[in-house]
Formats: C-alpha cells, sequence, structure tokens
C-alpha cells in the first residue's frame, strides 16, 4: 500500500512537542521527508532521531519564527537539504488565557506575531519556493475553535486565530492558479500526550492524533481537489448558546 506523502518534503513549525509533534511523527510516517522547526535545539534533534528509529526521514531547524529573517532561511534550507518543498503546516502558537482586561502588550504582540504574522510570512516564502518548481504544493494552517467561536477568556488568541481562519481562504484564492492549495484544521480542546491513539467518539476530546490524521490528509494528493477550507475537529468542546 503506497504512503499518502511519499517522497513529498514537509515543513512543520513547532514539531518537536504536542500537537506539532504527533503531526512531524505522522507526516514521516506516511512517507514525507519533514524538516522539524523549533526553539529548542535539543527537542528538535530528539525529535529526529525518534523520527529515524521508526525508519523516517527529518531534520532539525532551530529558531524563532516570528524573526523578520527567519520565514526565507527555513524555506532555504528545507530546498538545500531535501531538494525540493511540498509541504507547510504553520502549527506553531502560543496561548495566554486571560480576561480581556488583563491582556497585556506583551501578550498581545506575542501572540499575533507566533499565530498569525509568522504563517502570513511563511506562506509568502513558501509559496514562492513552491511556484519556482512548479509542482503545486499544500499549506495547512492549525488555526482554533477561537477561530471561528470568540470566547471572552481568549481574545488575543480569537483575533489571531479567526485571522487565521481569513489568510486561509484569501491565500488559497491567491494560490489556486499556481495549483498551491491552502486549507485549516480548527481542533477543539485537545487530549494531552495523545499522539498514539485516536478518539472513538465526537462526545470525547479530540486526540493529537486525530488532528495529525488531518493534517495528513490535507497534504496528501487525496484532497487536491480542496482548498480555502477549515475541517472543523471540536469533538467534545462545545461553546453553550443560551436560549
Amino acid at each position: 500500500m503506497s504512503k499518502l506523502v511519499e517522497d513529498k518534503v514537509a515543513i512543520v513549525t513547532g514539531g518537536s512537542r504536542g500537537l506539532g509533534l504527533a503531526i512531524s511523527q505522522a507526516l514521516a510516517a506516511d512517507g514525507a521527508q519533514v524538516l522539524v522547526v523549533s526553539r529548542s535545539e535539543e527537542r528538535g534533534r530528539s525529535t529526529v532521531r525518534e523520527i529515524e528509529q521508526r525508519g523516517g526521514i527529518a531534520g532539525a531547524f532551530t529558531g524563532d519564527i516570528t524573526l523578520p529573517n527567519t520565514p526565507a532561511a527555513l524555506v532555504q534550507e528545507a530546498v538545500e537539504r531535501f531538494g525540493r518543498l511540498d509541504i507547510l503546516v504553520n502549527c506553531a502558537g502560543v496561548f495566554f488565557w486571560k480576561k480581556l482586561l488583563e491582556l497585556t502588550p506583551q501578550d498581545w504582540n506575542e501572540t499575533i506575531a507566533t499565530n498569525l504574522s509568522a504563517p502570513f510570512f511563511l506562506t509568502q516564502e513558501a509559496a514562492k519556493a513552491m511556484i519556482a518548481a512548479g509542482r503545486g504544493g499544500s499549506i495547512i494552517n492549525v488555526t482554533s475553535i477561537h477561530g471561528l467561536l470568540g470566547d471572552a477568556s481568549v481574545a488575543a488568541q480569537c483575533a489571531a486565530k479567526f485571522g487565521l481562519t481569513g489568510l486561509t481562504q484569501a491565500s488559497a484564492e491567491a494560490l489556486r492558479e499556481f495549483d498551491i492549495r491552502v486549507n485549516a484544521v480548527a481542533p477543539g480542546s485537545i487530549e494531552p500526550d495523545s499522539g498514539d491513539r485516536r478518539s472513538d467518539s465526537p462526545k470525547r476530546k479530540v486526540t493529537q492524533a486525530d488532528v495529525a490524521t488531518i493534517v495528513t490528509f490535507l497534504a496528501s494528493d487525496l484532497s487536491r481537489s480542496i482548498t480555502g477550507a477549515t475541517l472543523d475537529a471540536f469533538g467534545s468542546t462545545r461553546k453553550v448558546i443560551k436560549a
């Protein structure tokens, strides 16, 4: 049985822990060569070792995706190391659970920089490389239930993730002519340390493996007719609407 993303090259930001780790592992298991992006050199190398021990191919990139020069350097590293770039997964994110009036300028700026601005500039650089290669590609943004439903305790997160949902749609239209697809997955509350198991019911929290499976599908040719979509993976996370 052929693998879904065999011989494709993927960049996964935030790819060395939590959901990003599960995505890196899932893409590698389905045949992709993965550049794992992390702020921690140790975690990045550890992730690469884990992938290689399972028979996959990976490399590590250590850097801060919010810095101006990082997106171009990151894409260049992927192309030089693996010879091409087919997939970008914007997974890295920060989260502040605070009341609206308690959010600081630093909280706000860090959230917007990491959760919205970095995906925009990474999308630009990845798209340039994909257009130059002429093979198309797939860009997947990990947004959130907070990118579709407002929540009083995560105003900065909502602003960034609502923006990322809009960026997904706008980028999809801008890049459609180049055969580059841009989609998003919006998880609800995710079961921690769950990269090795899937949920068995929509009455339960989604797992990291659930979301990683959706990302792999969006990265693969199985979804080649889908662009501009946001796939909800809310699981049991629901917004209570009072009558």
